[in-house]
């Protein structure tokens, strides 16, 4: 009974010792920052039967950096793209605009640097809205999930680094129905961005 009790003793003990970095980085490593991103837009196909040119947008997000090297992120995103081709004058423009959020991940290159990768991987909760030349709405496809990933490089700017850039690459997907001649069509929003992160960081220690 003794041996049994000293061994659930020591594996409390190696369990304290295991979590014990993660509760206290925690601790000393929590902040709150505001991102803008502005991104350039390459679709990666068509959207339904309607081919795109390229496109850009934006990116609004607050993040909570809950452990020493990640983030837990919420926001609001908006990006267009215009009908590449069209049979007559009347050219569409779509646009995508809702809710994002997911995690961040961002840890020094090494020991000695100053700058960070960063990888990052979470969900949309967005929408479709076509419009014609005129700027009147056509078709709107209701919110719904996507999901996007990104990877990129955080670049401390000032003396406290409550700045940074943060140049990433990301890919975004989200699948829709679009009316089109009275049916419903359905169509991938599915691109490359190529953006420029300005974060600040609100608060933190």
């Amino acid at each position: 009974m003794k041996a049994l009790f000293e061994k659930k003793n020591a594996i409390a003990f190696a369990a304290c010792l295991l979590i014990h970095p993660f509760f206290s980085e925690a601790q000393i490593k929590r902040s709150v920052s505001l991102t803008f991103r502005p991104g350039a837009n390459f679709a990666t196909e068509d959207l339904g039967d309607v081919k795109l040119k390229n496109g850009g947008g934006f990116e609004v997000t607050v993040s909570y950096r809950f452990m020493q090297h990640l983030s837990a992120y919420a926001g609001y995103g908006w990006n267009a793209f215009k009908e590449a081709e069209s049979t007559n004058d009347s050219v569409l423009e779509f646009k995508e605009s809702g809710y994002t959020f997911g995690l961040q991940f961002i840890h020094p290159l090494s020991s000695d640097s100053k700058l960070s990768y960063m990888i990052g991987a979470g969900g949309i909760y967005n929408h479709i809205e076509t419009e014609n030349k005129s700027g009147d709405e056509i078709d709107d496809t209701g919110h719904g999930l996507g999901w996007q990933a990104e990877a990129g490089i955080a670049i401390p700017v000032g003396h406290h680094n409550r700045w940074q850039l943060i140049p990433a690459l990301r890919y975004h997907s989200l699948s829709r129905e679009i009316s089109s001649n009275e049916k419903k069509i359905d169509a991938n929003l599915n691109y490359v961005s190529i953006g420029m992160g300005v974060s600040w960081m609100l608060w933190g220690y």
